[in-house]
């Protein structure tokens, strides 16, 4: 109570035209981190004052008995602001969070997911494609989520890489591909082979249709809100990760009796 109301004071004699200690009050709401830092013959000077009349000043329009006490005082109030933004921050973000996670379920068909899970359970082999290295950390949190289901799944990452899978695929083959919005010509044509050895494409990109979407059997969106916030960037397609898992748990509950016990589902 004691920092309110002597914060409170302070601006309450800011505002007096008629106080003397209209200036005093003002320089230390401006500079609080200083002078609560700062000793009190350096906040003199900031004030254009002597030690002596801050000490006058604390006790008699403050009242508190010196000096160091406004510093106490001053100390608690910045650590309380600090708490206090940091809560708002966190709410801020929540609130960022679950309008992308609102985004994202309203881009994405849960049938369109569903028929991935199946894909994924029917499959001899899953292929995860990483289109370029921003979206590498998605397709390594999918193939450990596939493989504590006990499936298996491979990353391929290379150019050397995909265009040996594309000769060997066949229609027993998954390949899920995941995309933000970068394309080429050359990544498309390994595309369009697989596509020919009637291989099942399913592909993870934001919401806007492409060259790739045409040759994908299922095309799950991401919500994108902010390109440049990076941190925000990786929440929707983290969120369909998340999904993608727990639809392919619920198509075959009784394959994954004690998984479904473990995740709750």
């Amino acid at each position: 109570m004691k920092v309110a109301s002597t914060i409170s004071k302070l601006k309450q004699l800011a505002k007096d035209q008629d106080s003397n200690a209209k200036i005093t009050s003002e320089k230390i709401l401006d500079n609080i981190e200083l002078v609560s830092n700062s000793n009190i013959s350096k906040v003199a000077e900031l004030i254009y004052t002597s030690p002596a009349t801050i000490i006058r000043f604390c006790k008699n329009y403050l009242n508190l008995s010196g000096f160091s006490e406004l510093q106490t005082l001053l100390r608690i109030y910045l650590s309380e602001q600090d708490e206090i933004e940091k809560e708002h921050k966190f709410i801020l973000k929540y609130s960022e969070i679950i309008e992308i996670i609102d985004q994202t379920d309203n881009l994405s068909e849960l049938q369109e997911i569903d028929k991935i899970a199946k894909a994924i359970l029917q499959a001899q082999t899953i292929c995860i494609i990483v289109h370029d290295l921003s979206v590498e950390y998605l397709a390594i949190d999918l193939v450990e989520k596939i493989n504590l289901l006990g499936l298996s799944a491979i990353v391929i990452a290379q150019q050397k890489q995909l265009d040996y899978y594309s000769k060997i695929s066949d229609q027993n083959w998954l390949f899920i591909v995941i995309s933000h919005n970068k394309e080429n010509m050359t990544f498309q044509k390994k595309l369009e082979k697989i596509y020919n050895s009637n291989s099942v494409i399913a592909l993870f990109s934001m919401n806007q249709a492409s060259d790739f979407s045409q040759l994908a059997n299922y095309w799950v969106k991401f919500a994108l809100i902010d390109p440049d916030n990076k941190d925000f960037d990786t929440i929707s397609p983290l969120y369909i990760v998340e999904l993608l898992i727990n639809r392919i748990v619920k198509t075959d509950q009784k394959r994954f009796k004690k998984m479904t016990k473990i995740l709750k589902i």
